[in-house]
């Protein structure tokens, strides 16, 4: 397979597609695994995925005719990766219960590192800001609430109109990217999920790993279904199209740890530091296997050099032998010299150190050629891909060719039918004999022994079924278990903070769970000042878990029911919802 992969790569190449949400960024990549080469990179603005690919396949065609590769790879921001460990005493044999342990060990995973979308980083990736201009902004924003906080007048200014106030940004863009914020934010976050047991050692990338023999960690990948579907859809709608050739999307592979895949036949402990614009990630890779990873956001705000120094500072990451950088976009040299004071630790440059050829000042391509690198087996498994696209069927089986073959082999299949039926006959009539046989010898035999013979089968196959259905509960009793831990301690954590949220004109009455991560608080109070003084810092206390509060009686509230709260004798009734962030 991987013979004929790097055939088929020496010719064509492999088309990647990488994508984060606002653009597009079509690379291919050709040569052999052992010597990878950029071809040609071209991008699309447009953010609907079938208009940003026919835009790409447009400028692939004025350069590369019919060339274009049909092997499809994509890189996806909304593609998480993670690192999952699961209790010894976990039943992982069975595909059902582990797919959906893992999927709710990703959710929070996702929840965290998913990007919000958020203004500054959409002008940012639209060319409209600097990254230097997009963290004096965030100052400048801070700096506003600061000061409406302390003046007590008007709301603060927000992100855009400080923005258009400093001359950064016109009003059209500002409202182009509202747009597509709008539009990337999709209702449906229900995940795809697709894992890989990790190995102990360095196993051939497409052997498929037993769980039993790979301990109990997992590589794993999770993305939205909406956001999957919408690529998926709009590769399967131009495939074959207007010139282009008939599309294999292979893999889907988030932006997270693809460069690992680069660091093939280094046998000490190293760190990667992949530094992208939304987020950094952190891995320890050591002969081969991914022993942790990690990551830090930073896509709503300024990157906090803290927080990755924390990460490199602490469990495996200390037990490093090298340390090799990858400044994907180019914008955090400072950040990595900053790290070098702290631990005294020199990194190698990942473009220095890998013998590619990359187009001059084109080091944002490293992820690209990373996934390449991988997908050829060239290299060891970063993180689990998500599945893509199948090939088309071949010719055996179109509806012509099945109707031509149908029409050729009718009398043959006539033919066969009335020989087999006769053997068939013939064969049963010789085990009618057989068994009419056997039945008189069992006439001849005693009448208790045929009683014990039943009784003792019977107990035998109410024995194989209880048996079953003890190991059918024990595994479902597990996975419950689990579950409920997991849910212990998210209580744990959610009612120590609604009880410091409460003022003393405010009662709790009740607290329902209408459905995981949605509670409605129901109450009295002596006034609507108290009311609002709970919103306000109940709010504030939700954010460490991720919630917010999505109808409230409160007149501070955006998010108001459409009345306040109902006076009843002197007393405020009250209701409030709150849900979790991963539910917008």
């Amino acid at each position: 397979m991987l013979s004929f992969l790097n055939k088929k790569t020496a010719g064509k190449g492999i088309l990647v597609l990488k994508t984060n949400g606002f653009d597009l960024r079509a690379t291919v990549v050709n040569g052999s695994r052992d010597q990878l080469k950029v071809t040609v990179s071209v991008s699309s603005a447009k953010v609907d995925p079938v208009a940003a690919l026919s835009d790409v396949f447009e400028q692939l065609k004025n350069v590369l005719g019919k060339n274009i590769p049909n092997n499809v790879l994509l890189l996806h921001i909304s593609a998480i990766p993670g690192l999952v460990s699961v209790s010894e005493s976990f039943e992982s044999t069975d595909n059902d219960n582990l797919l959906e342990m893992l999927r709710w060990e990703m959710e929070g995973i996702v929840a965290l590192q998913s990007p919000n979308w958020d203004l500054g980083w959409l002008l940012m990736g639209r060319g409209y800001i600097s990254f230097e201009q997009r963290d004096e902004l965030v100052q400048l924003v801070a700096e506003e609430k600061r000061l409406t906080a302390q003046s007590g007048g008007r709301s603060p200014m927000r992100f855009g109109e400080v923005a258009i106030r400093e001359g950064m940004a016109s009003q059209e863009q500002i409202a182009e990217c509202l747009q597509i914020q709008q539009k990337l934010q999709l209702s449906d976050q229900r995940l795809l999920t697709q894992w890989r047991p990790q190995a102990l050692s360095s196993p051939v990338d497409d052997e498929f790993i037993d769980p039993e023999d790979s301990g109990i960690q997992y590589l794993c990948s999770s993305m939205p279904i909406a956001q999957y579907q919408q690529w998926l859809n709009a590769v399967k709608k131009l495939s074959g199209s207007s010139g282009i050739p008939n599309l294999n999307l292979r893999q889907v592979y988030p932006f997270a740890g693809s460069t690992v895949a680069l660091l093939n036949g280094i046998e000490e402990t190293v760190l990667l530091t992949e530094f992208h614009q939304a987020y950094v990630f952190c891995a320890v890779v050591s002969k081969g296997r991914v022993r942790d990873v990690a990551m830090v956001k930073c896509s709503a705000h300024r990157l906090d050099i803290s927080a990755v120094a924390e990460i490199m500072g602490s469990d495996s990451f200390v037990e490093v032998e090298r340390w090799v950088a990858a400044d994907i976009d180019q914008n955090h040299g400072d950040q990595i010299a900053l790290l070098e004071d702290i631990f005294q630790l020199t990194p190698e440059s990942l473009v220095e150190k890998i013998a590619l050829n990359i187009p001059t000042g084109r080091e944002g391509l490293l992820c690209e050629l990373g996934v390449a690198q991988h997908f050829l087996g060239a290299s060891p498994l970063s993180i689990s891909p998500l599945a893509g696209m199948p090939p088309p069927d071949p010719i055996y089986r179109s509806q012509g060719f099945k109707a031509a073959m149908a029409a050729m082999v009718i009398p043959l299949i006539i033919a066969g039918y009335e020989g087999y039926y006769y053997w068939k006959l013939e064969s049963l009539k010789e085990t009618l004999i057989a068994e009419e046989q056997q039945l008189a010898r069992y006439k001849e035999s005693k009448k208790e022994q045929r009683e014990e013979y039943g009784e003792a089968k019977q107990n035998i196959e109410v024995f194989t079924e209880k048996e079953k259905q003890l190991t059918s509960l024990q595994s479902e009793k597990q996975l419950v278990e689990q579950v409920i831990v997991k849910r212990q301690a998210f209580m744990s954590r959610l009612l120590p903070v609604l009880s410091e949220s409460i003022n003393e004109g405010v009662v709790l009455e009740t607290i329902k769970e209408n459905r995981w991560y949605e509670f409605s608080l129901t109450g009295r109070a002596v006034d609507q000042a108290s009311i609002d003084d709970f919103n306000q810092v109940l709010s504030i206390s939700l954010e460490s878990l991720h919630m917010y509060i999505d109808k409230s009686p409160s007149s501070f509230s955006g998010n108001r029911a459409g009345d306040a709260a109902l006076m009843q004798n002197g007393v405020y009734a009250f209701e409030f919802l709150l849900k979790h962030e991963g539910g917008k």
